[in-house]
């Protein structure tokens, strides 16, 4: 089973032989944590709030690394120096843990390794079992097809009942971005707009045109997703498309690209340096998708053939 070492990079790691973070698997354990900055500076001295939120930062960003996110936490151990802390400890957890719920302790010591430290925080987590926002993209206009996709029936469903059903079927809950904040965009219009409302850390893009994607192979993208570090593409014939997963934190990226006016899903992907998933062979002809009323033809000689309701 492969090993990963997650280092902050602090001095004390390498004289005391521990690691920020290990992953194994996919259990993901972070070391015990303190308030402390780049340079290793004690943050929030007699705060305990602005301590435990520091904390909760730097765990965030050593799961990043390991390919996990917040919502993957299965447990946090908390240690304060004074047991009055608890109630504002516990305020903060819960601003971060509120939805997600993971099992904690807390417990108070007599002393941390810096006189002006009042928490130290340790955390556990399985990468994916947090799931994710899962959003069908269903608010663009398509030009080659003459009407919105995403209404068209194929079988018993709409494409995008399709698509619903996909993502239900994964266990995830899905929401529908059928009107964009900022018109015009094509899917990047979709991405900002589910980035910027998002409650998750963590985002699975489904588009509405793809009738015999199953949630199968959804949970089979998803576990490679979280087998590495950063957002992932599915591999097409013609370039990168569904399904992608990216994370909140690439919304900086996605604002700064359609600033420049470059509303190209293919530069995006390049741009965010993102991984390529490419689909078990004897599945790819679940991506099939539907752009034209060729294309349409085609699906229905499919369902024919019975491989959709």
């Amino acid at each position: 089973m492969r090993r990963q070492v997650i280092s902050s990079g602090a001095k004390w790691e390498g004289q005391v032989g521990y690691s920020r973070a290990v992953r194994t698997g996919s259990q993901i354990f972070v070391s015990g944590t303190t308030a402390v900055d780049t340079r290793g500076r004690v943050v929030g001295e007699g705060d305990i709030r602005a301590q435990a939120r520091r904390i909760f930062d730097i765990i965030e960003e050593s799961l990043s690394k390991a390919g996990a996110c917040l919502e993957d936490v299965v447990r946090t151990r908390m240690f304060v120096t004074d047991i009055a802390d608890a109630e504002a400890l516990g305020q903060v957890h819960g601003e971060v843990f509120g939805r997600i719920r993971p099992a904690t302790t807390l417990v108070e010591t007599s002393n941390l390794i810096d006189p002006r430290l009042r928490v130290e925080i340790e955390a556990e987590a399985v990468a994916g079992s947090g799931g994710a926002d899962a959003v069908i993209l269903a608010g663009g206009n398509s030009k080659r097809m003459g009407r919105k996709k995403s209404r068209i029936r194929l079988g018993c469903h709409t494409l995008l009942g399709h698509s619903r059903a996909a993502v239900v079927d994964a266990g995830l809950k899905p929401r529908v971005i059928a009107v964009d904040l900022q018109p015009g965009l094509g899917p990047l219009g979709g991405i900002l707009t589910a980035l910027q409302s998002t409650k998750h850390s963590r985002v699975l893009f489904v588009g509405c045109d793809m009738p015999f994607l199953s949630g199968g192979l959804i949970d089979i993208f998803l576990a490679s997703s979280t087998g590495g570090v950063g957002p992932m593409f599915t591999q097409h014939q013609k370039g990168f498309g569904f399904p992608f997963v990216l994370s909140c934190a690439d919304l900086v990226l996605v604002e700064k690209q359609i600033d420049r006016g470059v509303l190209s899903l293919q530069r995006l992907a390049k741009r965010l340096k993102a991984r390529v998933w490419q689909p078990p062979q004897e599945r790819e002809w679940e991506l099939f998708n539907i752009n034209t009323p060729a294309d349409l033809a085609e699906a229905r000689r499919r369902q024919r053939e019975g491989r959709i309701d």
